[in-house]
């Protein structure tokens, strides 16, 4: 143990005498802030599962590494919302060791801040055509009533120490959309890209979701000779991350050996002197981020982290003070996404704007658009850049997911339709592949005169997993061979699926004919009978 802590002591000695004379005046130290992502790899539901959270708060978990390192530390922590979310929603079901890492987090002295939920890449989004950010609509559909209670009187006064009894556990109340994504943030409206990956049109869609700042790297900022970490580009605030600083820090972070944390630790406090001496005597401020996937692969976060703050010539420092500057003018230099990843992500928009469109035939549109949208905030999950190989075919699979999912609701297919009668109604049979009652508008159209269709837009409502028929009243005008085109709309007009043709085989008049027939047979049957027994009463009898 001795030699341990000797040997710690020597490493610490070698970095401190690493730096170099000329790094900074020791009166004037870099003020530097760090930004730090908290996320977990990427999944495909837009929900992290007991099994995982069980495993990643474990004492050695993926998430109760990275708290360790940055807890208590001057660094500010970009939450992932799909964490916190993941725990809450399960309830009383949730592990006793999330639960308890949820409880470390909230009393955190950190600042902290939200990334977009499930860390999804959201200048992909912007370029891929959303307006906006997209957000959870709704967790509904994962809640399982079982694991909350009821309902919660609010007028109670609760017990200054309720009794645990094992057999009756205390379970929290129902939660909402709100109260499951609320949290004590203590900054506001940042945005953070991956670095390189914003073009200047970005900005205002970032805007418009309701971003009030973004951090982007200096890479992808053309700001004035002094360097400032806090610039405005056309009215949005941004937050400049020093390049190379974040390099270093990031390489330190990540580093295996001791000899790789002491090379990096070296280049780092380079950068750190390097980034001081291009800024003006009151531009003193450097900002720095963690790579998300450093958090995955690094153990030496918390080990650089420590030497930092205990460096004379830097002074760590909240991010709130770089939110807080108003900025000086800067322009964006244009970094846009990868060609095949746009390509790859807009389809993918398209596809959800057709699910929305389709769900309002349902009974509870949400419980389909909601698991949908966080299924596609999952593929677009900044996690995936460890797994590029991987990715085409999540951004598949949800296309494919979602063609099968608008074609759930279809008129069903039909052979050729004979109609005798000069006015009838044609069955349309409907099915509905959802679990869930739907219900649709059935419009037909007939490709000629010779048939009148009466009622153009009929409503039927259809039961989950099961067909439906819709009467539609026609008039035969004469005879032949018709053409219809059948579809199908929501309430408010919205086609749902393809149009469906078939032919109608018009037979106007046999109606009439038949039922002369019929009634002259049954005329003449019944004179035959009257006549005959006439005769016979008129017959004499034999003696």
């Amino acid at each position: 143990m001795l030699a341990a802590l000797a040997l710690l002591a020597g490493l610490a000695g070698v970095v401190t005498g690493a730096l170099p004379a000329t790094a900074v005046d020791a009166a004037a130290p870099v003020r530097l802030a760090i930004a730090v992502p908290l996320v977990v790899p990427a999944g495909t539901t837009g929900l992290v599962s007991a099994d995982e959270l069980a495993q990643y708060t474990a004492p050695l978990g993926l998430l109760t590494r990275q708290l360790d390192a940055v807890i208590g530390q001057q660094v500010a922590i970009g939450v992932d919302p799909m964490i916190i979310v993941s725990i809450r929603v399960l309830g009383s079901a949730a592990p006793a060791s999330a639960t308890a890492w949820l409880e470390r987090l909230a009393a955190a002295p950190n600042q902290t801040f939200a990334l977009a939920y499930e860390d999804a890449d959201v200048t992909l989004a912007t370029q891929a055509g959303a307006l906006t950010v997209p957000q959870p609509q709704a967790f509904d559909f994962a809640i399982d009533p079982a694991n909350f209670a009821a309902a919660t009187d609010t007028t109670a006064t609760p017990s200054a120490s309720p009794t645990a009894d094992p057999a009756n556990p205390v379970l929290p109340a129902l939660p909402t959309t709100r109260t499951l994504l609320d949290w004590p943030y203590t900054l506001s409206g940042i945005a953070w890209p991956r670095d390189d990956s914003a073009i200047a049109t970005d900005l205002q869609a970032l805007s418009a979701s309701g971003y009030t700042s973004t951090i982007l790297s200096s890479t992808n900022v053309k700001r004035d000779a002094a360097g400032s970490s806090s610039v405005v580009v056309d009215g949005n605030k941004v937050l400049v991350s020093d390049g190379p600083v974040s390099a270093a820090l990031r390489s330190a972070a990540g580093g295996t050996t001791d000899g790789d944390w002491l090379a990096a630790m070296s280049t780092l406090t380079d950068a750190i002197a390097t980034a001081r001496s291009a800024r003006s005597a009151d531009e003193t401020e450097v900002l720095a981020t963690i790579d998300r996937s450093i958090l995955f692969a690094g153990g030496r976060l918390a080990e650089t982290l420590s030497q930092l703050a205990v460096d004379g010539s830097v002074s760590m420092v909240p991010l709130s003070s770089i939110v807080a500057d108003a900025g000086t003018p800067a322009t964006v230099v244009d970094a846009p996404q990868a060609a095949d990843r746009v390509a790859l992500a807009s389809p993918m928009f398209a596809a959800e704007r057709a699910e929305q469109q389709f769900a309002s035939v349902a009974e509870d549109p949400l419980a389909i658009t909601a698991p949908r949208r966080l299924v596609l905030l999952s593929v677009l999950a900044n996690q995936w850049q460890s797994n590029l190989a991987a990715w085409p075919s999540a951004a598949g699979d949800f296309l494919s997911t979602s063609a099968g999912l608008v074609s759930s609701v279809e008129i069903v297919a039909s052979s050729r339709i004979n109609l005798l009668a000069d006015r009838a109604t044609l069955p349309i049979a409907v099915s509905n592949g959802l679990d869930q009652a739907v219900t649709v508008y059935i419009s037909v159209r007939a490709d000629s005169g010779l048939l009148a269709v009466e009622s153009s837009r009929v409503k039927l409502v259809i039961e989950p997993n099961s067909q439906g028929k819709g009467q539609i009243p026609v008039q035969a005008i004469s005879n032949g061979t018709v053409a219809l085109t059948m579809s199908l709309t929501s309430a408010s007009g919205v086609p749902i699926g393809s149009p469906t043709r078939t032919e109608i085989n018009v037979q106007a008049g046999w109606e009439t004919p038949v039922v002369i027939v019929i009634a002259v047979l049954v005329v003449a049957m019944f004179a035959f009978g009257i006549v005959r027994t006439v005769l016979r009463r008129r017959k004499p009898r034999n003696g």
